[in-house]
Order: structure tokens, then C-alpha cells, then sequence
């Protein structure tokens, strides 16, 4: 077998067994791996109704034939589950060294289920998968349940230094445990599966982390040609600077850039531009400030992380990060401005293991409140104005759920409605919106408002690429976007660095020469638009219709960037003709037969 181990792992935490199954041939040809197998084997095997931190609900790692090949930037894992915050599917994507792991160990895919009655934590090596006690690593934070479980794998297996740096650790916070329903699942020393509260998940089930160490190989069907290909690739990233910027700067050239073009999300989305941001529109001013060294995921030349450090006490590790998103969420969208300050609220989220673009739109909702006078300063027990520093006390409260953090642990909407405005979380689908401004662009808040997992930005990225700038092309180049990028994450590819189907190209020609099957951009296409159309009849029976599909009315009505409001109205209905979907957002008959998807639109339209 080629790209493919041809293996599912299982693991059944209520009876504390695991066993292996065959790799289905079907799952191979039609979903490819990652996303697209999660997709299936979700919407196959549990309810989507089921209450997502319910024992039902089921958690699934996932690779694809890329992973590990030695692809460029091909190092990236799915984790896909019911979402406990938007109740989608969800399937957030995570780089570092977890996923080649996982795959060198023999296993395309983990699936577990049930719930463990004690907390636990499960250690695969190659064919050796453990569940183990892990109630002395409850109420750790992220770095140190690294540290700990990185110890005991070290005299369980007798590990010499270099195994025991590569090995990969996916891992919740305390707020994991405690199931705020946006934290989320770190890797490798700060990476995160960061959307849609799949951490939560975790600890519903009692699980503290999986930890995996491989040291078999993927097999290439075409070795040469994929060699040839692939330095091609790199010969092309040095002729075009495209290596050097990225290893430069990762996503740190960004916050200028969106800020110089009035696209930064400040203040709660009331406006597109930060003043004290001006000064990061140069990149290499954050690196003079914070950086400690660059660091690459699992076969990338790009080391497009960067880690960075600040000088007090009580923050005494680096922290890989701030990215973009973090800087605009944590930062500008709360009225902080000082990369410091800005680097503790990164370092609390990622230690604590909390999403930092929901984070972030829970804490500037929090503000808004305080500062109209809708959040008494009683409730919260100190005033949090934009700006206000008291938000690094906030973030913890929120994690152990105590004080008002216990309310905001569930959510935007639970939390605004408390207080009577739950207009003022900017989320979609319960989820927060990312770093760039929806009313900057109409094909933002387009794919903001359809995004299947709610208010992503990693299922479509409009702004980079060609056409951006034509509105009449915003419509088409949405959907081929979510297309593609559903395949993308089959692969699996970074998207950070293959953004947009312009790239489909290089995906399929990958994809070719690893598994020896034909792929084309033509094909992949109509597999990421199956995946898509999968994912909304899986939403569709958990209750998410097309009234789902909007925006907050700050950005529907209110012109706060460029004197403009996205006309969601007018786009909509063209999104859904030219998915084949009717005026209500629900998938005819005819476009699921064509994606041979009518037994899955049975009972739903």
C-alpha cells in the first residue's frame, strides 16, 4: 500500500480496550483521508443530535497520504468531533511532529470512544497502544503534562534523547478538564487544534492526552518523480523569496498589513484599524521584541513558527506564538497593544488550553458590556474596560470556571444573553470571528457565515489570493475555495502555505505520486465539494439550517469599516444556486445524486 498505513485504530475508553481494524478501500478512494474520512466515519457512527459532551460523541485523529511522505509542510493531523460549541461537525488542523508520529506507528487514523470513569491518557508505540492512569496530571497545564508524560514514555520504553524529542503529544489544559466549550487541544510545545471546542471534548471523556511515537515509514508509489517534484517546489519558494519571507516573518507580517488596510479587528469589530498597531505595519519590529528563534513542523522548510519569550517571573517559559489571529483577537480586538502584553495573553491560552480567537471574542464582549454598563463591575469584581489588564485574571477565571468565568465557559451567546445583548459576541455559529474584518470584504463575511464549523478562517482564505479583488468573482472563487481546501485537509496539506485552489495543482500531482492513483485539480475539486455537502447534511440533522447562515448585526448593519456592511442578502442566494442548493440552503436532490450522496440526504430534505 501506498500514502496509506491501511490501519484504524480504536479505542473504547468505557470498557479500556483497543484494537485495530482494516483501513476501508471505499474511505480511500472517495474521502481520501483526514477531513474527508473523519467526515464519514461521523456522520456513519454517531447521532448528530447527540449532546457533543456526551459519551456518544466520538473523537477522531486523522492523517492522510501526505502526511509524513516528506511533502513539503505535509505534517499536519485532523481532529475531528461534534463541536460542543457550534453543535457542527468540526475538524480543526494542527501541525508540529503528532501527525507523522501517528502515521510512522502504523495508523491512519485513531478513533475513540466512550468515556474513561478515571482520567487517563494514552501512549502509542508502533504496535503498542497503553491507556494509563493520569490523575497526577489532571490540573496541569500544557507544557507541564509535556514534561511529564515525555518523563514516563522515557522509562516505559526506555527512549534515548532523540526518540524522545520527536515524539508527538496532543494534550488538554485545565480548561480542557474543566470543558469550556472553546478550549481547545495543544501539540508539541504550543501548537493548537484550536476551533470549536474539541478540547472539551477531550475532557469529557477523561482524557488528558495522546501521546504517539512511530518508527515505520510511508511508502511512495513514484519515489523519483515525487523527489524531482518536490525540489522543484523548493527551487521555486527560493527563486520567488517566497522561503525566506515566511521563514522570516511566519504570519507576524499580517497585523501591519491588515491594519495599514483598515481589515484589523479592533475593539470588538467596532472598528478595522488599531492605532497602536502602526508600529508592527514593520515586521521586523516584533521580532526585535519577542522573538526567540524560528521552528518548522515535521518536514516544511518554511519554519514559519516562531517562539518568543517576555521578561517577567510569572511567564517563564516561551511560547510558541502569537500568530496573527492571536495578535488580532487577544490584542486589537481587546484594546491591547503591547506585543508583551499581548505575548502573556498567548501564553495563558496556550498553557490553560483555550482557543485564542474565542477567547478573545468572549473577553472584548465582556468589555463591551462593561463599558455600556451592561456588565456590573460587582459581577465581575473588577472593571475591564478595552485595554484593561485585568483580562490576563479574567482568562484564568474563565479556564477554572470561577466567578463570572464559570458563565463565559459556555459560550458567547449563553453569556451575552445573560446580560441582555447577545448581539455583541461577534461569533457565527457560536463560534468568534477571526482577525480580519468581515466588512473589509464581502467575500469574507460570505465565507464566514456558510463556513460548516462556524466562524473559521481555515476553510476558506479569499484574502490571498488572485480575483480577490473582483466582486464578481467572490461568489465562485468562495466555493471552489471551500472546495479545495476541504481536499486540502483530506491530504493532508497546510493551509497556510497551499492557500487557495490555485494550488490544486501541486495537491493532486502530490497526491499522484505517493499513492500511485491519478489524481487531477478537476477531481479534487468534486471531492472536497462531496465533503462540503456532507458536512451540511451532517449539520442540517444536528438542527444548523440556513437561518444559521448569517452574521452579527454589527456587520450587517452597522458600517464600521470603509463606510460599508457586507450584503450578505444579495450573496447568499447566488452561494446557494451555484452550490445546487435551494433558496433555503438545503441540498436538492439532484446535486446529491450527483454526488452520489442521495442515502445521506434521506430523511434530511
Amino acid at each position: 500500500m501506498f500514502g496509506w498505513q491501511g490501519k484504524i485504530l480504536r479505542i473504547d475508553l468505557s470498557g479500556g480496550t483497543c484494537r485495530t481494524e482494516a483501513l476501508p478501500v471505499d474511505l480511500m478512494r472517495d474521502y481520501i483521508g483526514g477531513r474527508g474520512m473523519c467526515d464519514r466515519i461521523l456522520f456513519d457512527e454517531i447521532d448528530p443530535q447527540i449532546d457533543a459532551l456526551s459519551p456518544a460523541n466520538k473523537l477522531i485523529f486523522a492523517t492522510g497520504p501526505l502526511t509524513g511522505s516528506g511533502a513539503p509542510a505535509a505534517s499536519r493531523f485532523i481532529v475531528s468531533a461534534k463541536s460542543p460549541l457550534s453543535n457542527c461537525v468540526s475538524s480543526p488542523c494542527c501541525g508540529g511532529y503528532f501527525g507523522a508520529n501517528l502515521k510512522y506507528a502504523g495508523y491512519d487514523l485513531v478513533i475513540i470512544e466512550g468515556k474513561s470513569p478515571e482520567p487517563v491518557y494514552i501512549s502509542i508505540n508502533n504496535d503498542r497502544v497503553e491507556i494509563n492512569p493520569a490523575g497526577h496530571l489532571w490540573g496541569k497545564i500544557s507544557s507541564e503534562t509535556e514534561k511529564s508524560i515525555r518523563a514516563e514514555m522515557k522509562v516505559k520504553y526506555e527512549l534515548d534523547n532523540w526518540a524522545l524529542n520527536s515524539m508527538g503529544i496532543a494534550n488538554i489544559g485545565p480548561a480542557g478538564e474543566k470543558l469550556v466549550r472553546f478550549a481547545c487541544i495543544m501539540s508539541d510545545g504550543g501548537r493548537a487544534a484550536g476551533r470549536s471546542g474539541l478540547g472539551a471534548v477531550m475532557g469529557s471523556k477523561n482524557l488528558k492526552a495522546v501521546a504517539a511515537l512511530g518508527t515505520g515509514q510511508v511508502n511512495i508509489a513514484d519515489a523519483d518523480g515525487f523527489r524531482k517534484a518536490v525540489m522543484e517546489f523548493y527551487q521555486e519558494g527560493r527563486d520567488n523569496g517566497e522561503l525566506y519571507k515566511r521563514r522570516r516573518y511566519g504570519t507576524w507580517g499580517l497585523p501591519g498589513r491588515a491594519n495599514a488596510s483598515k481589515t484589523q479587528a479592533a475593539f470588538n469589530f467596532k472598528e478595522g484599524y488599531f492605532a497602536e498597531f502602526v508600529k508592527y505595519e514593520d515586521p521586523e519590529v516584533i521580532r526585535d521584541l519577542i522573538r526567540v528563534r524560528d521552528e518548522a513542523c515535521f518536514s516544511c522548510p518554511f519554519g514559519c513558527s516562531k517562539r518568543s519569550r517576555i521578561k517577567d517571573p510569572e511567564y517563564p517559559l516561551t511560547a510558541k506564538g502569537p500568530e496573527h489571529e492571536t495578535m488580532a483577537l487577544v490584542g486589537s480586538n481587546c484594546g491591547l497593544g503591547d506585543m508583551e502584553d499581548i505575548c502573556r495573553a498567548n501564553y495563558l491560552c496556550n498553557e490553560l488550553g483555550m482557543d485564542t480567537i474565542t477567547t478573545g471574542a468572549m473577553v472584548s464582549c465582556a468589555m463591551e458590556l462593561f463599558e455600556e454598563g451592561y456588565l456590573p463591575e460587582k459581577d465581575l469584581g473588577y472593571p475591564l474596560e478595552f485595554g484593561n489588564k485585568n483580562m490576563f485574571k479574567l482568562l484564568k477565571e474563565i479556564a477554572h470556571r470561577e466567578g463570572v468565568g464559570d458563565l463565559m465557559a459556555q459560550g458567547g451567546v449563553t453569556f451575552g444573553a445573560k446580560y441582555g445583548h447577545p448581539e455583541l459576541f461577534m461569533g457565527i455559529k457560536g463560534m468568534g470571528i477571526p482577525a480580519w474584518h468581515p466588512q473589509a470584504l464581502d467575500a469574507l463575511g460570505l465565507q464566514y457565515a456558510t463556513c460548516n464549523t462556524g466562524g473559521a478562517h481555515t476553510k476558506s482564505t479569499m484574502p490571498f489570493y488572485e480575483g480577490r479583488k473582483d466582486p464578481a468573482y467572490f461568489v465562485e472563487f468562495t466555493k471552489k475555495d471551500q472546495d479545495y481546501l476541504a481536499a486540502a485537509d483530506s491530504g493532508v496539506l497546510c493551509w497556510i502555505i497551499y492557500h487557495g485552489p490555485l494550488w490544486g495543482e501541486k495537491l493532486s500531482q502530490w497526491l499522484t505520486y505517493v499513492t500511485g492513483n491519478t489524481y487531477t485539480p478537476e477531481g479534487l475539486e468534486r471531492l472536497g465539494e462531496r465533503i462540503w455537502n456532507l458536512e451540511r447534511l451532517f449539520n442540517m440533522k444536528a438542527g444548523i439550517t440556513g437561518k444559521d447562515d448569517t452574521l452579527p448585526p454589527r456587520i450587517l448593519k452597522e458600517p464600521r469599516v470603509k463606510n460599508r456592511v457586507v450584503v450578505l442578502d444579495k450573496l447568499l442566494p447566488e452561494y446557494y444556486q451555484m452550490r445546487g442548493w435551494d433558496k433555503s440552503g438545503v441540498p436538492t436532490k439532484e446535486k446529491l445524486k450527483e454526488l452520489a450522496l442521495e442515502k445521506e440526504g434521506a430523511g434530511v430534505i
